[in-house]
């Protein structure tokens, strides 16, 4: 079992878990978003969108804050480019929540359309947010036991194979629909579910982040 104990360390992973919750935040925020989308409820989708968009600029802060700790300290060059991988999937994540949030927010929805695919979306985002909690326990874990890190981390992986399930079958919906539907919403929706991947995607870059910090300190 590997134990970090440095107090620059233990700063540095304070503002990683820092992140984490503050994705786990979004996450939920995101589903109101879309829930709130499909009720045709606007105006509180439009406060969702904001708060959202409120998180991702708080987290753009405190990847500068992480940033400038690795390049002012001095931590090991192999130690510096695990957390550099670790910090910029976590960003790339929130990112893909923010632009997931915009897709469906920026121009009223096509409401049979999301009809059709609302019950695979509120699944899509069902495991996002179970990934965004596996996520605060895996960064959470880096002081304790990295190992045990890593182990959630496969959890992560799972539940990304298990969305790219959800996004097939949503593309296939999409497509099934596109001759009862304008080709703006279609393009809409499908931004929408890239950006639902890219999401997950990103996570599971940060668990394979996580294995590389582990091979870096076990080395």
């Amino acid at each position: 079992m590997i134990k970090l104990t440095l107090n620059k360390e233990q700063l540095l992973f304070s503002k990683v878990l820092q992140i984490a919750e503050s994705i786990k935040d979004a996450s939920n925020r995101l589903t109101s978003l879309y829930i709130n989308i499909f009720k045709q409820n606007y105006d509180a989708s439009t406060m969702e969108m904001v708060k959202i968009k409120g998180i991702y600029e708080k987290i753009a802060l405190v990847r500068e804050d992480i940033v400038s700790m690795l390049y002012g300290e001095a931590f090991l060059p192999d130690f510096k480019e695990s957390m550099m991988m670790l910090t910029q999937s976590l960003y790339e994540t929130m990112k893909a929540i923010k632009d997931s949030g915009r897709a469906i927010s920026s121009r009223k929805p096509d409401e049979k359309l999301c009809k059709i695919l609302q019950e695979n979306l509120l699944s899509y985002l069902s495991t996002i947010s179970e990934a965004s909690e596996k996520l605060v326990e895996m960064i959470s874990l880096l002081q304790k036991d990295i190992g045990e890190a890593v182990k959630v981390g496969k959890e992560i992986q799972l539940l990304e194979r298990n969305g790219d399930d959800i996004k097939d079958g949503l593309i296939q919906r999409l497509y099934e629909s596109e001759k009862d539907s304008d080709i703006i919403s279609i393009l809409q929706l499908k931004d929408v579910i890239i950006f639902l991947d890219d999401i997950l995607d990103n996570m599971e870059e940060t668990s394979l982040s996580i294995e590389t910090l582990y091979a870096t300190l076990k080395s």
